[in-house]
């Protein structure tokens, strides 16, 4: 793996177990991506059951 590769971060809602996960969405329907894990933590933190998955 190279040293220099960019990280990104999507945020999972897990609330009702792993066969009712999916990933957090924007108003249009999009998939949230961050860039910081800190604004990813920031949006698990909303969630009632976030996880923080590194792509």
């Amino acid at each position: 793996m190279p040293l220099n590769y960019f990280v990104m971060y999507i945020v999972i809602e897990t609330h009702g177990g792993p066969e009712f996960a999916i990933i957090v969405t924007d108003e249009d329907g999009s998939n949230k991506v961050f860039e910081t894990y800190e604004d990813a933590e920031a949006e698990a933190n909303d969630c009632q059951d976030g996880i923080i998955v590194a792509l």
